[in-house]
């Protein structure tokens, strides 16, 4: 450790007591999505960014805030300050924010708001280190992330609100960066049938005439099926990559996770709704996944002459392979050494967040969060470790000084 990062870690450290206030605060101000009011939450964050000496821009309740005006070399803080909804089910008040055993308990404790806290204590520190920085730094506070980001980060970078070189995501699991993540599909399959007397006129073919039904959800299983041996595919097919600890799955997996149709016994259903999450491991191509769909279903009307049935591809992200040979690669991967005392590998990230909307626009993005997936996210008795959040705040200021010293 240098004296530049020692003088940091011990002024992160000096503001234990305030960062922890500050969590507690902020937890105590709901900001779930949805419904997504988020009006308290976003003026508490910006006052804050405004009281340490950031200049801010709100968006939409979206909360910018940067510290020098070079264009280059330029680094992204991201956090999101929306959460999901507190669900049933809780033992600790889910706004309280209550300590117990080194444990802060809330909705959103963990994810994300324990990121936003940690970028604008990381900020602070180096603001209050009078160490000279090169390029600017933008602090990102979002909301809209848990419902796709569009209202949030991809309404920014559309708008050209936000440009950087690189961008340390602050998201996702913690004690490992993350450099590796996995595509992202969500299909939606409609199939549209014809309602009769489900006894009187069924659906079966050695029996049909101009009355007949025909079964929107009996035609869906098949549908279904092919699903099924897709993912028995995928599971043929390991990613090369390491997972975070605890996290078993290293395969491209299909999330059946809604299916609607019907109405009464006595009808034959003339509608059947059925979507699904695919996300794909690092090296498997979302495209390829989606012309497999769309030629099953190609060959599906060809067989059936009654299917009348629509398929829905319109979300989509590539996944995300990092280059850990850039300065900013080199400047984590230090900032993480130095807190934990060990050098970290980068791991696979295979869950959906905003870094695509960075990655789309050819900035370089890693994945540093808070938590595992012990902490308990977007379930009951959610938590942060203060430690981890501490540790946290730590990398964010390292990465920054790393990255943009003189």
């Amino acid at each position: 450790m240098n004296e530049l990062e020692e003088k940091i870690i011990k002024i992160v450290d000096s503001m234990r007591k305030e960062i922890i206030e500050f969590h507690q605060q902020m937890i105590r101000l709901p900001s779930e999505n949805p419904p997504g009011k988020y009006k308290e939450i976003s003026e508490f964050v910006e006052k804050k960014m405004n009281e340490i000496g950031l200049k801010t821009i709100n968006k939409r309740k979206n909360i910018i805030g940067t510290i020098g005006d070079s264009e280059s070399p330029s680094l992204i803080l991201y956090g999101h300050m929306d959460t999901v909804p507190r669900y049933d089910g809780w033992t600790q008040e889910p706004f309280g924010a209550e300590i117990i055993d080194g444990k802060m308990y809330g909705r959103g404790a963990c994810d994300d708001k324990a990121c936003v806290t940690a970028e604008i204590f990381a900020t602070k520190a180096l603001l209050d280190s009078g160490i000279e920085l090169k390029g600017s730094l933008e602090v990102l506070s979002v909301v809209d992330e848990e419902s796709g980001g569009f209202g949030g980060v991809k309404l920014l970078l559309d708008k050209g609100l936000v440009r950087g070189d690189v961008c340390l995501l602050g998201d996702g699991r913690g004690n490992y960066p993350a450099a590796f993540t996995a595509g992202f599909l969500m299909v939606v399959f409609v199939i549209t049938g014809k309602k009769a007397h489900a006894l009187g006129f069924p659906d079966i073919p050695k029996y049909r005439n101009e009355q007949s039904g025909v079964n929107a959800i009996k035609k869906m299983i098949k549908v279904m099926n092919f699903l099924m041996e897709l993912q028995e595919e995928f599971l043929k097919t390991e990613s090369k990559y390491p997972n975070f600890p605890g996290h078993p799955s290293k395969v491209s997996t299909i999330n059946i996770g809604l299916i609607k149709g019907g109405g009464e016994l006595s009808a034959v259903p003339d509608k059947c709704v059925m979507q699904c999450v695919i996300n794909t491991i690092p090296e498997q191509d979302v495209e390829s996944v989606k012309n497999r769909i769309n030629t099953f279903i190609e060959n599906y009307k060809r067989e059936d002459p009654n299917l009348n049935i629509k398929v829905q591809t319109n979300l989509s992200f590539k996944p995300y392979i990092a280059d850990l040979n850039t300065a900013f690669a080199k400047s984590v991967e230090k900032a993480v050494k130095t807190v934990y005392g060990e050098e970290r590998e980068f791991k696979m990230f295979l869950s959906a967040s905003d870094a695509h909307w960075f990655q789309e626009k050819e900035i370089e993005t890693i994945m540093m969060g808070c938590g595992t997936h012990k902490n308990k996210v977007h379930a009951e008795d959610e938590y942060i470790h203060i430690e981890e959040l501490i540790a946290t705040t730590k990398i964010f200021a390292l990465t920054a000084l790393n990255y943009l010293k003189s």
